[in-house]
This record gives C-alpha cells, sequence and structure tokens, in this order.
C-alpha cells in the first residue's frame, strides 16, 4: 500500500507493479528525489539505510533506487551497479530486519535492463528496495540506538532529506493517516497500543508549545482507555 498522492505519478505505476518497463518510466521521467523516492549511487551503511526505510514508511510508502547519482539540478544520472556492488538482496532484508520495527513492510528487488531496451539503460542493473505504507502502524519509532539512529525517534521525509519530525510534520502524519483511512482500534494488537503510548509519552518530554502538550496529554489518556479495554479491564 501507498499514499494515494505519492508522486512522480509514474511511481504509483511501480509501486503497484514492479516490472522493468514501469521502473524505466520511474527513471526516465521524472524530476528528482522526492519524499517517496530516493536514489542511490551504491548501498549505503545498513543504519543510514534504515532511518531512510523508517522516513519513506511514515511518509506514505516509496523506493529507494540503488544504481542512480543525482545531479545538481535534480536530474538523475543513470550509473546502474557494478558487480561487486550487487548485493544479495536477501541478505539486504535481513540485516535491516534487526534495525527496523517488525511492522515494516518492504523487500528488495534486482531490475536488470538488456540491451533491447532505452539506451541510457541498456545493460544496466539496478537494485530497488520497496517500501510500503500502513496507516495501522504509522508513526513508526526507530526501535534502536545505533549508527545514524536515535531509539525512539520518529523519522520523516522532507524532499531530499530524512529528518525527524517536527511538530507541525507529526500533525501532517496524522492527517496522513486519517485521509489513509488508518485502521480501527479493534485490529491493534496489544504490543501496538503501548508502542503507541510509549512514542506519546517520549513526545511530551520534548519541548513543545503548552497547547500541543496539551492535546498529547489528552491523547495518552484516550489511549490508556484503549488499553483498559483491549484487556477488558473495567475500573470504576
Amino acid at each position: 500500500m501507498f499514499y494515494s498522492k505519492i508522486y512522480p505519478t509514474s511511481l504509483k505505476q511501480f509501486m503497484l507493479e514492479p516490472t522493468n518497463e514501469h521502473l524505466k518510466d520511474v527513471l526516465l521521467h521524472n524530476t528528482g528525489e522526492t519524499d517517496f523516492l530516493d536514489f542511490k549511487t551504491k548501498w549505503i551503511d545498513m543504519t543510514k539505510l534504515a532511518k531512510h526505510v523508517l522516513a519513506i514508511a511514515n511518509s506514505g510508502g516509496g523506493c529507494i533506487i540503488v544504481g542512480v547519482t543525482q545531479n545538481d539540478d535534480c536530474t538523475p544520472i543513470l550509473e546502474g551497479l557494478q558487480n561487486k556492488d550487487i548485493l544479495d538482496k536477501a541478505d539486504v532484508d535481513n540485516k535491516l530486519e534487526h534495525l527496523l520495527p517488525k511492522y515494516i513492510k518492504y523487500r528488495t528487488e534486482d531490475f536488470i535492463f538488456t540491451h533491447r531496451t532505452h539506451e541510457k539503460l541498456q545493460g544496466k542493473v539496478f537494485q530497488v528496495l520497496i517500501i510500503e505504507y500502513d496507516p495501522k502502524y504509522v508513526p513508526f519509532t526507530s526501535v534502536v540506538n545505533q549508527g545514524e539512529l536515535k531509539y525512539g525517534a520518529i523519522y520523516i521525509r522532507q524532499g531530499t532529506k530524512s529528518i525527524e519530525a517536527s511538530n507541525e510534520k507529526l500533525v501532517e502524519m496524522i492527517l496522513r493517516k486519517v485521509e489513509s483511512g488508518g485502521s480501527s482500534v479493534t485490529e491493534f494488537t496489544l504490543r501496538d497500543h503501548l508502542q503507541q503510548l510509549d512514542t506519546l509519552y517520549e513526545e511530551v518530554k520534548q519541548e513543545h508549545d503548552s497547547e500541543y502538550i496539551a492535546f498529547l496529554k489528552e491523547l495518552i489518556e484516550e489511549k490508556k482507555k484503549s488499553i483498559r479495554s483491549y484487556l477488558q479491564i473495567h475500573t470504576q
């Protein structure tokens, strides 16, 4: 699943049907990186990669295409990957597994272009990390304190960067979740509820204006009620 307003438009079709033809459209007809699309020349440090995965998952889903360099004017250079730079896709997914929350859905796919294609892509290999969006579990928080990752942090995309979410971006994330039809409370597990409660408490600890803190405290009380209901705990 991905956010309905994901862009570029060609990325929507690729996410629905990740084929060579649809990847070709993404590579040849785009204006550079977006909140939903990231380019990497080669595979990077796994904690940095996990940060981008978290940010894209929180922002609406999308892809990280490895084998592409971006010019200063945001146009892509379609270099492709040399054999020595191609990683086993299962190995990539397994290494990320220990750095990400269990409910994030992602996978790595290989795309090999023959010589019977556009001249810019002939004989080139790209690897694409496809990250899905599931409003039921957003916001995803970092589960480790390692490398580029800070435990409990909520990352989002801002153009070409993956950054910690500001107050405004958190509100935007919640609105996007609502717009995407976030799942009902009955679909949440106890771990989901507790993770969300922990996220709210962590957010209160940060320095925010009083109105926002009051709003967060209201959410905390409502979440406590949901947990009691889930556990069938009745208070007088």
